[in-house]
């Protein structure tokens, strides 16, 4: 399997964590959305609307970096979608990637949204710090899932642009760069978010 994605893209980063903390044998292929790779015939044959991340696989390719990570969980083994569990993973999925991933976008690419969408952030970090006040290491207990995906890549680009994380949000963001696997992932990032700043409003 192949996930075609770039290191600095909120959903590439959020599946490439996913896969890196089940341990898939995912081979990466880093595409450059800013010379067209996103547009070219073979891409937009794999995913129609011309987003990244995608798998390429033998069944054929899967875009969205939700439903890429869900195949995988169907898979096996079940590694980000606890059993048991399964709604709140999912919600706190969906919560992220509507309430932190896209305003954290508008806060990087278009100041003439960082008011709303900081707003809209606030708000869903109360909701993180209310389910993390009961000491859980993460949203569903001692390890990273689904749940956690979205919010770790946003309150990473959050702290790269100064934004205020509250105390509880920080010190989850904390133990969330602890891990090997995001520690990578923040790595990756770090010279595209240099190298992009010229081009942001």
């Amino acid at each position: 399997m192949r996930l075609h994605y770039h290191p600095l893209s909120s959903y590439s980063r959020k599946t490439a964590i996913g896969i890196g903390l089940r341990g898939d044998p995912v081979e990466l292929v880093t595409l450059n959305p800013f010379q067209g790779d996103l547009k070219t015939p073979a891409f937009l044959a794999m995913s129609p609307f011309g987003k990244m991340p995608v798998l390429e696989t033998e069944e054929g390719a899967i875009f969205e970096s939700t439903s890429i990570l869900e195949y995988l969980e169907e898979r096996g083994p079940r590694r980000l979608i606890p059993v048991g569990q399964e709604r709140r993973a999912r919600h706190f999925d969906r919560l992220g990637d509507l309430y932190l991933l896209t305003p954290v976008g508008e806060q990087f690419w278009d100041k003439s949204k960082r008011e709303a969408s900081a707003a809209r952030m606030a708000t869903a970090w109360s909701i993180w710090a209310r389910e993390l006040a009961d000491g859980r290491a993460f949203l569903l207990g001692a390890e990273i899932t689904l749940a956690d995906l979205s919010a770790a890549v946003a309150a990473h680009y959050a702290d790269l642009e100064g934004l205020d994380l509250p105390a509880p949000i920080r010190a989850y963001h904390e133990r969330l760069m602890a891990h090997p696997v995001l520690a990578a992932s923040a790595a990756a990032a770090l010279p595209f978010v240099e190298s992009t700043k010229p081009m942001r409003g």
